[in-house]
């Protein structure tokens, strides 16, 4: 383990009886990879324990594919053609190659409109094939951008490729919509097409393999209840099965002192098949604002979930995942280690216009235990994190923008995130992560305390010094009610292990 740095003390308050009560200040850069000021990276993917793949270009319209080692080593890169949208989210290795989709998105393109690109992980040549598109009852992605994001598609083994996307000529009539689906052969012809009508409406749809990689699975929302449904299909897409409303969940609401209610999972930002265990796993953000208004709430937020599902899709379990001020999908990612592990990425606590949002990294297992928690609190960025990938030797790299806030210059990096910093203290703190969080920052009648340390406890002071509040962290986010409190600076410190792990201060408005 590399020697811990000495870290910086910033004093916050100064009490009465000359205590002095400090708060940490970690490194601001973390662990820094990657950083340019003109090209962004979008989507990283491991190719091996040396090597991965990062995705981007630059805001004038180019494209680029960069080899990198995780030290940050560009050992080759190749550009793209900038009139082409390129789908690399949703790309596979297949055959010792990365294989993605890319439109062409200008009629004078010399590729054909749609085409299947294999990326050869040696020296990243290209090879395009281009894929029968006629009478397909599409808009060209120029006509109707948004449909670019509602494309999605399954890479096979033996070549072939489904692909599904909202149906031009039926989209949202009667508040219903169709999705069609198309499986072409390795040649890029079609040999099986359908269309699925008069399906519940939605804005969204998730289209990813079933556990046994011949069939496929569609994931769309229920309008009338919020909820999602998920479609099982062969490969002939024939229905196998429908669960309806999957993923809503009883519960009590932990950051608004255990009120009971109706949880509903809406809409999944992300829901991913692990190729490890056979599972699905899904990202949703939840917002019980009109049960919540009743109530006398003052939260803003939204929730997300986190769902497991077996291989027929039947939900076995739910977790917490991070809280999302933005009220929407947006900063979410997800990844799987080949021990089981799953990692998961997002904001959490935007606190003001200005002052940056927090960047959050959880590690759980494959049941949704978790196992660790790291947060980045910038002091003067606004940070965005994009996409993350497990690195094959533990841990994981995470792709982000940022924009200084004090000079208001814009970088794009990539984050390399050890396994010891998931594992010790002293060592995510040398990186730039602390370990607990109090959120909303500033708040009101509630402070929350999140973390992932076991054997821990909360401590609250006032600006005189005094200890005015204690209390066992036994969830992940623990609500302290700070009603009676008046409106002020207080100062709080996370003890676990009955050693003090993290300080930090907290404003009431």
């Amino acid at each position: 383990m590399k020697k811990v740095k000495l870290y910086t003390l910033l004093a916050l308050l100064l009490m009465a009886g000359g205590v002095t009560v400090q708060a940490q200040e970690y490194p601001q850069d973390l662990e820094v990879i990657y950083k340019s000021d003109s090209v962004y990276v979008v989507t990283v993917r491991s190719i091996d324990e040396n090597t991965f793949l990062a995705f981007g270009g630059t805001y004038s319209g180019s494209r680029t594919i960069m080899k990198m080692t995780y030290d940050g080593e560009i050992l080759d890169s190749i550009g793209l053609p900038v009139t082409r949208m390129e789908y690399w989210r949703h790309g596979s290795f297949i055959n010792g190659k990365f294989r993605y989709l890319s439109f062409g998105l200008e009629e004078n393109d010399t590729l054909p409109l749609l085409c299947v690109v294999d990326v050869d992980l040696e020296d990243l040549s290209l090879t395009y094939t281009g894929y029968d598109w006629e009478g397909l009852d599409f808009n060209h992605p120029q006509v109707e951008a948004f449909y670019t994001n509602m494309i999605y598609t399954i890479f096979r083994n033996d070549g072939s490729m489904l692909l599904s996307y909202p149906v031009d000529s039926l989209w949202m009539i009667n508040q219903k919509e169709a999705m069609h689906l198309i499986k072409f052969d390795g040649q890029g012809n079609v040999v099986k097409e359908k269309v699925l009508s008069d399906l519940p409406a939605s804005l969204t749809n998730h289209f990813f393999s079933t556990p046994d990689s011949l069939g496929c699975r569609i994931i769309l929302r229920n309008p009338n209840h919020y909820t999602f449904d998920c479609h099982t299909l062969d490969e002939d897409f024939n229905t196998v099965s429908i669960v309806e409303e999957a993923g809503i969940v009883y519960c009590s609401y932990p950051h608004v002192l255990n009120w009971p209610y109706y949880c509903i999972g809406e809409t999944p930002t992300i829901v991913r098949l692990n190729p490890y265990n056979g599972r699905s796993y899904s990202l949703s953000s939840d917002s019980p604002f009109e049960e919540e208004k009743a109530k006398g709430s003052e939260k803003s937020e939204m929730d997300v979930l986190m769902g497991v599902y077996d291989k027929d899709f039947n939900q076995l379990d739910w977790t917490w995942g991070l809280t999302n001020p933005r009220g929407n999908d947006e900063g979410f990612g997800m990844c799987f280690g080949a021990n089981g592990e799953i990692y998961m990425l997002g904001y959490m606590d935007i606190r003001t216009n200005t002052k940056p949002e927090n960047m959050y990294v959880g590690l759980v297992d494959e049941d949704l235990n978790k196992l660790s928690e790291i947060y980045y609190i910038p002091q003067d960025y606004y940070i965005g994190p994009l996409d993350i990938a497990v690195c094959p030797t533990g841990g994981c790299i995470v792709c982000s923008n940022r924009l200084k806030i004090s000079t208001d210059q814009a970088d794009y990096c990539i984050f390399r995130i050890t396994p010891e910093d998931f594992a010790n203290i002293e060592e995510a703190h040398s990186h730039g992560f602390a370990v607990a969080t109090a959120y909303p920052n500033p708040g009101r009648n509630i402070l929350n305390i999140r973390t992932a340390l076991q054997n821990a406890r909360v401590e609250v002071y006032d600006t005189n010094g005094r200890l005015i509040h204690i209390q066992a962290l036994m969830e992940h986010v623990t609500g302290i009610d700070a009603g009676d409190w008046a409106e002020g600076v207080y100062v709080w410190k996370v003890i676990a292990n009955g050693k003090e792990v993290e300080i930090g201060k907290w404003v009431k408005e």
